[in-house]
């Protein structure tokens, strides 16, 4: 029988803002976290009216703010002001992670930093997640997802001669990075419970947690002197049987990147003697051959002989794909303020060793800041003081 969800009883303060930290305190509060997101009372993030219906993002539930906050609760608490700050560490004394991703010095300025959170909770995991880290020339550079892509040299791998550098679709930087925070305050909560205590300090810079995902190139690099970039949609195994092909209607993406599987492939087209012509007869070969069929039938085909190939999908084809009911990943979540559903991401990790709950509705601004300054030990009349100086949303 499933049990606890791993992080169950788990408290974390999310002090962040727009997509990395929240997505990354968003995994833990999959794997069971109780995560509160201590937000400006202005409701300055802009995630919050971004993507979506207009009346989403009137409400302050944009698409963008809807897709990684399910379950979590929200406190409108002004951290400029003495009061705003004192709730905070009040709070913070209470959580076992603090997560912030403001630029480097803010957090110690507004008096919620390590060192401030570590003297009211001594085995506090506090992670920061900067765009470049503490230190270095570029520690307090602005960085953005799209500015990460451009200064790690992913853009200018990613493309074609003719288009130039291209950035990915999706702010994939953000999720990387938030996947990495995640990963580290894992490893110090399972370090905590070994009995090896004591505060502990994670940095998680974007530019790092990106070059880490670009380590081949950067060997290549370090060992050939050339740099790669710019191949389109040349596979990384750099066989010339792997691919994006049209087809008679869509497009097909091949990866055929041994000998057994490029020689089934042949076959398969009907061209048994293609391996070992020349690199530029395979391509034209294939470019030709791909075109008699549409890219469904060409996908039950090579699955049949056991070459990776799929029919390239849209975002909205692949979510309507069997495959993704199958999984189970996307789930209802319901937007009770504007009288709708939508489908959110659980987690990817699948298992029978845990329950994971359906997700509960995403909070607007400030939706639970009394009910959890009362659960933390404020009285009504604290309460009452801290609207009064403006502290509170």
């Amino acid at each position: 029988m499933a049990g606890a969800p791993p992080l169950d009883g788990i408290r974390v303060l999310d002090l962040s803002h727009v997509l990395a930290g929240p997505f990354a305190t968003y995994q833990l509060a999959l794997l069971g976290a109780e995560v509160t997101r201590i937000e400006h009372p202005d409701g300055t993030d802009f995630v919050r009216r971004h993507g979506g219906t207009e009346a989403m993002k009137a409400a302050g539930l944009g698409a963008s703010f809807l897709s990684q906050n399910a379950g979590k609760r929200s406190v409108a608490l002004d951290l400029k002001t003495a009061a705003g700050r004192d709730a905070c560490l009040r709070l913070a004394a209470r959580a076992d992670v603090v997560m912030e991703n403001f630029r480097p010095g803010v957090v110690d300025r507004l008096g919620v930093g390590f060192e401030a959170v570590r003297a009211v909770s001594p085995d506090i995991v506090y992670c920061s997640l900067t765009g470049y880290g503490q230190d270095g020339p570029l520690a307090g550079a602005p960085a953005y997802d799209h500015i990460l892509q451009g200064i790690s040299g992913m853009m200018a791998m990613t493309g074609t001669a003719e288009s130039g550098p291209l950035r990915v679709g999706f702010p994939i930087v953000d999720y990387i990075a938030g996947q990495q925070a995640a990963l580290g305050i894992l490893a110090a909560l399972h370090r905590r419970q070994a009995g090896q205590g004591g505060a502990q300090y994670l940095g998680v810079p974007m530019l790092d947690s990106l070059v880490a995902m670009m380590a081949a190139y950067a060997v290549h690099w370090q060992t050939t002197g050339t740099l790669r970039g710019l191949e389109g949609n040349r596979a990384f195994s750099d066989s010339p049987f792997s691919g994006v092909f049209d087809t008679a209607d869509g497009q097909l993406v091949i990866t055929a990147n041994t000998a057994p599987q490029a020689r089934r492939l042949s076959e398969a087209l009907g061209l048994p003697d293609l391996p070992g012509a020349p690199e530029a007869e395979i391509a034209a070969a294939l470019r030709a051959a791909f075109r008699a069929r549409d890219a469904a039938a060409w996908e039950a085909r090579l699955a049949a002989v056991h070459v990776p190939a799929a029919k390239l999908r849209t975002l909205a084809e692949i979510l309507a794909h069997p495959q993704m009911r199958a999984g189970g990943l996307m789930r209802p979540m319901p937007v009770p303020e504007l009288g709708m559903e939508v489908a959110v991401p659980g987690s990817p990790v699948q298992t029978d060793a845990w329950e994971t709950p359906a997700p509960a509705p995403a909070p607007t601004l400030g939706r639970d800041t009394e009910a959890v300054l009362l659960e933390a030990g404020f009285s009504a009349a604290e309460i009452a003081a801290l609207r009064a100086e403006g502290a509170l949303g």
